[in-house]
């Protein structure tokens, strides 16, 4: 994301050091503008009233795309392109395009079979092993998850098909059909459901209009045989059956996370399927409640635990964290309301139906047909899971390759700009220049100091893995000084705080001190900006517990927080039992309270267990209380 956000600084930058040259401002107009600008407005709306602007604007921490920042960013790119990119300079777009995503097939296909790319640049070891996921079963190359390998592959698969029918050498069909294999191999070891679903979606709409329109029906059967060939030798993601048993992977192999992890539907356990359905009923409750613009964007991992179904405690993946519905549409329905989802959907239908209306004319398109199969793909593959970057990028970028190639574009210039002055003395055009080209340097210099501050942040969070809270301390406060406006980091300096503190007190009492009033102050300011984010009040839990150790009042202090979290997420039994453990201690502290205490502790233990009956900590506490 901060990669997108750095290409659409320059090229934003270099459109408008083109405008002040040309001293004309051109904006090619669509077929989508206003159902693009209706979908902006309902993103800014459902942004303003968000339940945590930053998280908002800036998307979730761990994947930023989504927030209102990406949607922006995305849809400058989309002006750019067709206001800026001729017919002639589409297909070579596409061409690049499709040659990257030719190099990442390559790369999952050595993965499946024992070399991984990333482990011989990386680490020189040639071989897999410097994955924690078992990546020769489900490759992902650099797309870090194989169902986002599989949707990327899915949407270059039409465009592939589209140069090898238009090709007019043996030579070209040659390579094009070499580039169509490889994309179907490294598609086939993802071994993904939703994006198989989707390739089959958008196929029987690419083979609807091909068959109808095309008298190219044999050379397509080749391909269609090819990759028939392909899922009997490997198998497939809906299918079991495989020739080459010794090369295959096994059938839904998981990817073996850790817990810690952020959600995975596939680490085994529970059948994805059935958690996606719990998680998507927890998704229609937050619409219900919020119906007119949802919690705000990407708010979903804050909302859904106000309304997760308590069936949630039942599953494998019982204590994940769960940031998005893995439905974009019901993600957007909870997110936007019925305004982000209705305009969402709006923009979707738009382009469909220029497109069928396009296709159905006179005259076929087989260009229009193989990026609408891409987008009918894509469209699919969201019902079960999520965009990321790359496809987000595809979802703007394909109707604009369509609109340039077919020439749907028309101009709009305004000359002048309304600041005709620029233009009186020479001096004043080139200080205009100067002026955008240090705020171009300015803003692509913002995005690297949040690269820096995120590389410190993770060397932080490293050294708290390897438990030594003064180095993490220290990272995280470096990262900090770079992005002061990110929350999570303050979340995690204030606990690194609280360690610290707890770790000096012997040693160096005046610095335990002041670490415990920076633990402290951090945190406020932190759930003071942000009271609904219940993963900050999680990360409170922590720190206000590492400071009872220093002294007893931080018990309540926890409490406090422990109630707060639980008002946010009802349906959590872990919340309980933590509740039930700092009432332990204090009762332990206490004789004089210890009935009062004793009860309470024995209500919430008997409340984690009715959400979570088979939470083998909770009634061994319980157990232990009512002796």
């Amino acid at each position: 994301m901060l990669l997108t956000y750095g290409i659409t600084i320059l090229i934003i930058g270099t459109w408008v050091l083109k405008t002040i040259n040309d001293k004309r401002l051109t904006i090619k107009r669509t077929p989508l503008d206003i159902p693009l600008l209706l979908f902006l407005g309902a993103n800014v709306l459902s942004t303003i009233f968000s339940i945590d602007i930053h998280t908002s604007i800036w998307g979730y921490y761990s994947r930023s795309n989504g927030g209102l920042l990406s949607i922006i960013s995305y849809l400058l790119l989309y002006w750019a392109f067709v206001s800026n990119i001729n017919k002639t300079q589409v297909l070579t777009t596409l061409k690049f395009g499709l040659a990257a995503g030719f190099i990442i097939s390559l790369w999952g296909i050595f993965e499946h079979f024992g070399v991984s790319l990333s482990c011989i640049i990386l680490r020189s070891e040639f071989n897999a092993s410097c994955w924690v996921q078992d990546v020769q079963a489900r490759v992902f190359a650099t797309l870090g998850q194989p169902n986002w390998l599989a949707a990327y592959l899915a949407m270059l698969i039409f465009p592939a098909l589209y140069f090898f029918l238009a090709a007019k050498k043996n030579l070209e069909l040659g390579i094009w059909y070499l580039v169509l294999i490889i994309y179907y191999l490294a598609f086939t070891f993802t071994y993904s459901r939703g994006p198989t679903l989707g390739l089959i979606g958008g196929m029987a709409v690419f083979l609807g209009f091909a068959f109808s329109k095309l008298k190219q029906n044999k050379i397509i059967l080749i391909v269609l045989g090819s990759f028939l060939a392909v899922n009997l030798l490997f198998g497939s993601a809906l299918t079991s059956l495989r020739l080459v048993s010794r090369f295959a992977s096994p059938t839904r192999p998981a990817i073996a996370l850790p817990q810690t992890s952020t959600t995975q539907l596939e680490n085994g356990g529970t059948e994805s399927g059935q958690i996606r359905f719990i998680v998507w009923k927890g998704a229609l409750e937050i619409f219900k409640h919020n119906p007119i613009l949802g919690t705000g964007l990407e708010t979903f991992a804050y909302s859904y635990y106000q309304y997760r179904p308590s069936e949630h405690n039942k599953t494998s993946e019982w204590d994940f964290l769960y940031n998005k519905a893995h439905n974009e549409y019901l993600n957007y329905l909870a997110n936007t309301g019925i305004l982000g989802f209705g305009t969402y959907i709006l923009l979707i239908g738009s382009f469909i139906y220029w497109s069928f209306k396009k296709i159905l004319g006179s005259k076929p398109n087989i260009f229009i047909v193989a990026l609408l199969s891409s987008y009918i793909s894509f469209l699919i593959y969201n019902f079960f899971l999520f965009s990321v970057v790359i496809i987000a990028v595809f979802f703007y970028l394909f109707p604009a390759l369509v609109f340039v190639a077919t020439e749907a574009t028309t101009g709009f210039r305004v000359s002048g700009l309304g600041f005709s002055f620029i233009y009186k003395r020479p001096i004043y055009a080139q200080a205009a220049k100067v002026i955008v080209a240090l705020f171009t340097i300015y803003l692509l210099y913002s995005v690297i100091k949040i690269w820096t501050a995120d590389t410190l942040f993770n060397q932080g969070q490293k050294a708290f893995d390897l438990g030594n809270p003064g180095k993490a301390y220290n990272f995280i406060s470096s990262a900090l000084e770079l992005n002061s406006s990110e929350p999570f980091y303050q979340s995690e300096l204030a606990f690194s705080a609280a360690q610290a503190a707890a770790a000096l007190e012997q040693t160096d009492a005046t610095l335990s001190a002041a670490l415990k009033d920076e633990a402290v102050a951090q945190m406020g300011q932190v759930l003071k900006n942000s009271p609904k984010n219940v993963s900050f009040w999680r990360t409170a839990i922590r720190t206000y517990f590492e400071l009872a150790s220093l002294d007893n009042k931080y018990l309540d202090t926890t409490l406090n927080a422990l109630n707060q979290a639980i008002s946010l997420a009802p349906t959590d039994p872990k919340l309980y039992y933590n509740k039930a453990l700092i009432l332990d201690s204090q009762n332990e502290q206490s004789s004089r309270a210890s009935r009062t205490k004793k009860d309470e502790e024995i209500k919430v233990l008997q409340q984690a267990l009715k959400l979570k009956p088979d939470y083998p900590e909770a009634k061994q506490q319980l157990n232990e209380v009512t002796k």
